[in-house]
């Protein structure tokens, strides 16, 4: 069981991240600032140094909370069909779909600053697509046992990076790049499940 401190502290890193989302959404990467942080959680700017170490790692820390929120939604559209085919489907389109409503995603690609806040999702990307890709893949594995575990972790990976491709750089609606993705990896999955069965 969690000691209170454990979970004093836990808290306070929520209300953190919390006050750091809403500087992000309200004025972008630039808008970000640790005294602002510090100021709307009543803390010292020190604790919020202590706790983060610098800007960059508080916003990969607020990217990486979000990206477990999205992950969920995106993991319920997967699981909500039997079939591997009709779920990337289905969880492409709950992702783009999401990232399109997301006040945090919609700050990170046009609010000030937005140049270094978008590198979370391009250049500098790699811990949430590690977060993504390893709970995506676990939940694959999970479901859809029929598909070898190697040919299930391509389809995440094709699948993460064109997500991420969209969202940085919109496309067709949601369900449009949905249905090409499924339609492309169909052929794939089909085969791999009759080898693997």
């Amino acid at each position: 069981m969690d000691s209170f401190a454990d979970r004093t502290k836990r808290r306070l890193r929520d209300e953190l991240l919390d006050a750091a989302q809403d500087a992000i959404e309200t004025g972008g990467y630039d808008g970000l600032r640790m005294a602002e942080v510090a100021r709307r959680t009543g803390v010292s700017r020190q604790t919020v140094y202590n706790e983060f170490g610098d800007k960059w790692r508080l916003l990969e820390a607020v990217a990486a909370r979000e990206t477990e929120r999205f992950l969920l939604e995106v993991s319920a559209a997967l699981a909500d069909a039997p079939d591997p085919i009709d779920g990337l489907r289905a969880a492409v389109e709950r992702a783009l779909t999401l990232a399109m409503e997301a006040p945090l995603v919609k700050a990170a690609l046009s609010q000030p600053g937005s140049d270094q806040a978008s590198q979370l999702l391009t250049t500098r990307g790699q811990r949430v697509l590690e977060l993504a890709h390893l709970r995506l893949d676990a939940h694959v594995r999970e479901h859809w046992p029929e598909v070898p575990a190697a040919d299930a972790t391509s389809c995440v990976d094709v699948a993460l990076r064109i997500v991420i491709s969209h969202i940085v750089t919109p496309g067709p609606p949601p369900e449009t790049v949905a249905a090409q993705l499924s339609r492309v990896l169909s052929p794939f999955l089909t085969e791999s499940r009759r080898h693997h069965g």
